[in-house]
Formats: structure tokens, sequence, C-alpha cells
């Protein structure tokens, strides 16, 4: 008996394999061959559903950094096109030294606000610096340079959540800190839109140093003693070369719907509330904690032109960050809430919107007019919607 060859057997030419599948064919019956071609159009469906479906996942596979270059992807149209140059500085609409602003991106650095922080270095030479809560009913500063430069800058302490949430509407900045439990410190190094600068690591520890003082918070040693410079934290990314997009609106016509106020008080530190007073004399606002100057390490008080304070929702973050019952405190910086922003010894009262992380915050008037700032520097207080924020005229 001689062997057969098995139907499924493939040969070698493509031409047998054609005839071969052309007779299996030509060997069914109607119906049979009526049953054939529907069952192919319905697996041709099939997997054009799936390729669709698998298209349209790309986007977000691979956890929270996808996922986060996604929202920027999509929110794209809604920001404003990154500045190439400018004849005034980006981040405070003043004239950029030399005619031009330097062509570097934002630096944010992260610097401590517990007592034991006071005087910190670098805040009088910042061009915007945001106060976020902490956990232990304390705040934190995240000091942002573009156009001054500032020699010391400390003591600088570690990343917390709200920092890069907030920064994200900045492009492409530095952040630059301390350290912090480590599902922050890999979620910022994680992210395609920060210069991860951490100084507890290498090689960008280089950029810190410990610094001996008698008179600063440096004298009490570690975690104190950790300081920095815009030099030394720029000269970290000699390539990032991106300006910041405008973040305010300004204008040095003094707003139609703005109240005069002589000082606000910000009662969201268990130490004491802090305490804006307008200066007539400096056309700036002082910063105090109740009747208690906050100056800088020479003595200064510290002051900015522009005050905002939004007020926020906050929530308890998943992690302890000083110990047993310590949450860090999230602010939630996208959504819609109210906002007050200082300027001239006026108080410019409306509300703020932000739709996504990529987008930039506004700030509106009631009336959809948009609320505008003094060109020169600002402070920027981070509040929770609970705190009530008082005004006296």
């Amino acid at each position: 008996m001689s062997q057969q060859t098995p139907r499924h057997r493939r040969t070698s030419g493509r031409g047998g394999s054609r005839s071969a599948l052309r007779r299996w064919i030509e060997g069914l019956g109607r119906g049979q061959r009526i049953g054939l071609v529907a069952g192919v159009a319905v697996v041709i469906v099939l997997v054009g559903v799936v390729l669709a479906a698998v298209m349209s996942s790309g986007s977000t596979k691979g956890g929270t950094h996808s996922s986060t270059s996604t929202t920027l992807k999509t929110t794209t149209t809604t920001r404003p096109r990154a500045v190439v140059s400018s004849k005034v500085c980006p981040l405070t609409d003043l004239p950029a030294p030399g005619g031009k602003a330097p062509q570097r991106p934002a630096l944010a650095v992260k610097i401590g606000n517990d007592f034991s922080s006071r005087p910190q270095s670098g805040l009088d030479q910042a061009d915007i610096v945001y106060e976020e809560m902490a956990e232990g009913g304390i705040t934190r500063y995240m000091a942002v340079f573009q156009c001054q430069n500032a020699p010391l800058i400390g003591p600088v302490r570690s990343v917390r959540w709200d920092d890069w949430n907030i920064l994200q509407q900045y492009r492409h900045a530095i952040l630059a800190y301390s350290g912090g439990i480590l599902p922050w410190t890999n979620q910022v190094a994680s992210l395609a839109w920060i210069y991860n600068a951490n100084g507890s690591v290498e090689p960008t520890a280089n950029a810190f140093y410990r610094y001996n003082s008698s008179v600063l918070p440096a004298s009490l040693g570690a975690p104190y003693n950790y300081y920095t410079s815009t030099s030394e934290l720029w000269g970290l990314f000699p390539r990032a070369r991106t300006l910041p997009p405008r973040i305010f609106r300004y204008s040095r016509a003094v707003p139609a719907g703005a109240t005069p106020v002589a000082s606000a008080s910000v009662p969201f530190s268990v130490e004491s509330p802090v305490v804006w007073q307008w200066s007539q004399t400096a056309g700036q606002w002082l910063r105090s904690y109740n009747a208690q100057p906050d100056n800088d390490p020479a003595g200064q008080q510290l002051h900015a032109t522009n005050v905002v304070i939004q007020m926020v929702q906050v929530q308890a973050g998943p992690y302890n960050e000083s110990g047993a019952d310590s949450p860090d405190v999230e602010s939630i910086t996208t959504g819609t809430g109210t906002a007050y922003v200082l300027r001239d010894g006026l108080r410019e009262t409306g509300t703020w919107s932000r739709p996504s992380g990529g987008d930039i915050t506004k700030f509106s008037f009631p009336n959809g007019k948009p609320i505008t700032l003094q060109p020169g520097t600002t402070w920027y207080e981070v509040v929770p919607d609970s705190v009530t924020v008082t005004f006296t005229n």
C-alpha cells in the first residue's frame, strides 16, 4: 500500500498551494460555499474591531508616565505656544536683563518653611513663589526662577505631590529637591516634561552641598544645611533652552471691578497666619506672620508685586511623609474655584479654572473678563477652601 501525502501539508510552490485550495473549495456544495464566505466576512470584521481597540489603547499603555503624556497631547491645542525668545521676562513681564530673556527653562526649587527653616535664602530672587500645604499643618515653598539668578538657595527640602501637578503648566521645567518618599521620587523621575534635579542621587546631587553658617538655618545641621544655586542647577541641563510660557495676564492699567484693600490674612499654617500688608511707599505687598515681619537673611522684609490666593480642594495622600500618621496634603489645582488677586493695593475677586494639568490656570472676573496682574514678582498661595481668608480695608 502506497503512502499518501497528507491534505494539510504545504507544497514548496505557491501555485500548488492555490490549486489544492481551489480543488477543496470546488468540492464544497453550494450551501457550504455560502457559509464559508459568510464566515470569512465575520472574521474580517472581528479582526478590524480588535485592531482598532489595540490602536486606541496604545496611548495609555505603560502606566502613569504614558497616561501623563497622553493628557499633555490631548490638551496642547488649549495651551499657548512655547516662547522662543522674549524682550521681557516671561514670568514677570518686566524688561529682561540685556533686552532678552535668558534662553533657559523655568527652575523650581523646593524650600522648607517650618520655623527652623527661616530665614530662607533665594526667595527674594524668585520670579514666582508657590506656598503649598504639607503634612502636619505646615507649608513649604516652591520658588520658580527664570530671569533672575540666586547664588544661595535653601534650605532645600523633599518633593511633594503638589509640586509636579502645579509645575506641569510650565511645559518643560527643572524641579530641584532633596529626595522624598520613594513613590514620589519615582513619579517625578518618570515624567518626560520634568528635568529631574534630585539632590539625593548622583549625578544631580553634585549641584547641592552642605552649607556652613552660624546664623542661617544651616547652623542646625541636617536637613537644614542643604543648599544650592541657580547656576549649579541650570548647569545640570545645558541643553535645556526652552523658555516657559507666560503663566499670568499682565496690565499696568488699574482694573475695573477691583476694590481697595489694605491687608489679607491667610490662616492656613498651624504656626501663625500669613499676613500680606500693602505698602503704598514701596508699591509692594509685605509679608508677615501676624505682626512679625517675614525677613530674608539680610533683614529685608519679603515682598511681592502681586499676591495670588487660589482656594482649592485638598485630600489626604496615600503615604505618610514624616513618620506615622503624617499623610501628605494633596492640593487639587485642576478644575475651578474661588480666586483673589492682590495688586496695587486692590483686590480682584473671581474664579480660577484649569481643565487639565497641561493647561495654564486662568483667572476671571464673574463677568468673564480676565483678571490681570501688575508686571513684577508674584507670591502664589495655594489655600484649602476650608480656610477663611479675611481682608481689611
